[in-house]
């Protein structure tokens, strides 16, 4: 499968008026893609921003002519309903065919908490994505209107009535540790995870991924897997390391764990 690179655009981090020029411009160099921070909380507390995702991407679709865009990460548990996700999607991807996906995952507290006051152990957060996704593609796939008692969401003769001609909308699914890129390989159309451990990914997340794929009927050789990787640049490494500070705290493995919801605690 084809390397793509592509460009994430941080509505923590810039204004999203900035980050909208920033993916203009990444179009126009020949970026393949556009993901941009589904977050309510930034990861960093000085100078931040925090922009809905879904508004933005609307306004990134439109300024733009043909690059793909998604979410990195739209978590479909907690403060938003999956049957609204499934709902902005589609109607992203009818007003715009096969430019949009949305990559989906358990979510962290910073983004969680202070809206909903709600902070599951990752296992039932785990559970509850699966269900969400679950009750995504119904929306998305069903001619008819869908009644679905699952043990988390409820649809009730629910139908949507613009959907995309394809009739689904990409989906990326979160897998950082073994136990979510096997769910990410049976519930997913493609993974998603950061960077880590070059032995990591070769030897546990990817075989986990394909292993879930291969046990839900799948492919694994046409599902792609995507990576978000920081990066700074900059001729003096002090300030290469300096420009990348923002991101300090989601590079640490416990606070998509622990209820640490304040950016000022990151």
């Amino acid at each position: 499968m084809q390397t793509k690179i592509g460009y994430f655009a941080s509505l923590e981090q810039y204004r999203p008026m900035d980050a909208l020029e920033q993916a203009v411009r990444a179009e126009k160099v020949g970026f393949d893609s556009v993901w941009a921070d589904d977050h309510f909380h930034p990861w960093y507390h000085e100078n931040a921003q925090s922009a809905q995702a879904w508004a933005w991407m609307g306004a990134a679709l439109q300024a733009t002519k043909k690059v793909f865009m998604s979410t990195c990460i739209t978590c479909p548990i907690l403060r938003y309903n999956p049957g609204v996700v499934a709902q902005t999607f589609a109607t992203l991807r009818q007003m715009y065919p096969n430019r949009v996906g949305v990559a989906v995952g358990a979510g962290e507290a910073m983004n969680e908490v202070p809206v909903t006051g709600k902070w599951p152990s990752v296992a039932e957060r785990q559970e509850m994505t699966v269900e969400a996704v679950q009750v995504m593609r119904k929306l998305w796939e069903s001619d008819e209107p869908v009644t679905f008692k699952g043990k988390y969401f409820v649809l009730d003769k629910a139908f949507l009535y613009t959907k995309p001609e394809d009739k689904t909308v990409p989906l990326y699914f979160s897998g950082m540790g073994p136990t979510g890129a096997k769910l990410a390989g049976m519930y997913g159309d493609h993974l998603m995870t950061v960077a880590a451990d070059p032995a990591t990914l070769k030897n546990v997340t990817i075989p986990k991924f394909e292993e879930g794929a291969r046990e839900a009927g799948k492919d694994p050789s046409k599902m792609e897997h995507a990576m978000l990787i920081w990066y700074s640049v900059d001729p003096d490494p002090d300030k290469a390391v300096e420009g990348n500070r923002f991101w300090a705290g989601c590079l640490v493995p416990s606070m998509f764990k622990y209820k640490v919801y304040d950016p000022k605690e990151v």
